[in-house]
């Protein structure tokens, strides 16, 4: 029971993190184009709903599949694989359906895109295991300190 509550705080707190990662890309990308457009950007049918809902989606896709890391039975690279093939799946799709991938503009724009998305997700990834390592180094060395 202490376990799962634990799993489950764990998630609620990993997903927070998502989400706002997520809205926060979302958001600097919004600025970025804005500024690129020199302040007229514009859209319509509730595009900028739709995206935000998108980010929303995108947080969650890689925030609850973190409850894989409850699972003790796999090893730490296979959390990892299903946890980052999970959340990229949802990316992807929620990218085409938001419209944040330029099918309309050819090939190669589209995979640019898709790249550059993948390699934001894996750079993020790898900023947050680093995080986690450095956290869990500390609270070893501050264990090993109150032993002796």
């Amino acid at each position: 029971m202490k376990k799962m509550k634990y799993s489950m705080a764990f998630m609620i707190q990993r997903t927070k993190t998502t989400v706002a990662i997520s809205s926060f890309l979302f958001l600097l990308s919004s600025l970025i184009a804005d500024l690129n457009m020199e302040g007229i950007y514009s859209v319509s049918d509730y595009t900028v709903t739709k995206m935000a809902l998108g980010s929303l989606g995108v947080g969650l896709g890689f925030g609850l599949p973190s409850v894989i890391y409850a699972n003790e039975k796999l090893s730490r690279p296979v959390q990892i694989a299903i946890h980052m093939v999970i959340g990229c799946a949802v990316m992807l799709a929620i990218a085409f359906l938001v419209g944040w991938i330029p099918t309309d503009k050819g090939l190669l724009p589209a995979l640019l895109v898709i790249f550059s998305m993948l390699l934001t997700a894996f750079i993020i990834s790898v900023f947050s295991y680093r995080r986690q390592k450095k956290l869990a180094a500390r609270i070893n060395r501050e264990l090993e300190q109150r032993r002796q």
